[in-house]
């Protein structure tokens, strides 16, 4: 089976047909889950927010979707409730159901870009939350889990096209040197550059060994699943 999932045969094997609820909530199977996971007040605010961003009504319309995939639907939406910190935790809920969807169709496309949307949620609000920087980094563990297969997927669906960059490789590297774990840093960065996914790859190398040489520090290792150190 391809790696996209943007045929509708497998939505309507695992959620039944389309049209039983309206808008692109009903067109994926979505409307129970979104009556049971939000208030009234947080649905009529998470309406808001998505329609400020053009798109159509989330729960009104028979049409079919423009969205390929529920997941892509879903990251567009959490997209749009990053730019308050009272919103982080919808924006986390939705990127949950998102990721939940996004593996049980095997759409790793979409799972790419709910991991990239949950980094960039997370670490936007680091300093304002204490569990938000260690979020960010456990979202950028899975993205790089996935690498090789959404790498794969990406090339499949626009073939010809180099690869984006990569929110977890990049900002992974990131973090982990700024606590000087140089060799992990190093080591990431190495992955990111054979996959061939988009960034100053070379130069971070360059840099991150200069300070192995000049700097003399020793290998801090970290958790595998967070950003604490061992």
């Amino acid at each position: 089976m391809s790696h996209l999932c943007t045929g509708m045969g497998i939505f309507r094997r695992i959620f039944g047909q389309h049209g039983q609820s309206a808008g692109d909530l009903g067109y994926f199977g979505l409307g129970t889950w979104w009556l049971s996971a939000f208030s009234s007040a947080e649905r009529q605010h998470l309406e808001t927010a998505f329609a400020a961003g053009g798109a159509r009504s989330l729960t009104k319309g028979q049409k079919p979707s423009t969205f390929p995939t529920a997941a892509a639907l879903l990251v567009t939406l959490a997209s749009q409730l990053s730019e308050k910190p009272e919103d982080r935790h919808l924006a986390a809920r939705v990127l949950s159901k998102a990721e939940e969807r996004a593996l049980a169709e095997n759409d790793l496309i979409g799972l790419h870009f709910v991991y990239q949307e949950t980094i960039r949620l997370q670490y936007k609000w680091r300093e304002a939350f204490p569990d938000a920087l260690n979020l960010a980094f456990a979202a950028c563990h899975k993205q790089m889990q996935y690498a090789t297969e959404a790498a794969e997927a990406l090339h499949e669906a626009f073939p010809g096209r180099p690869l984006p960059a990569h929110f977890g490789f990049q900002r992974s590297a990131s973090i982990l040197e700024q606590r000087k774990a140089y060799e992990q840093a190093l080591e990431i960065c190495r992955r990111a550059k054979k996959q061939g996914w988009a960034g100053n790859w070379t130069w971070r190398m360059q840099r991150i060994q200069k300070k192995i040489r000049e700097r003399g520090y020793p290998v801090v290792s970290m958790s595998s699943s967070g950003i604490s150190l061992v």
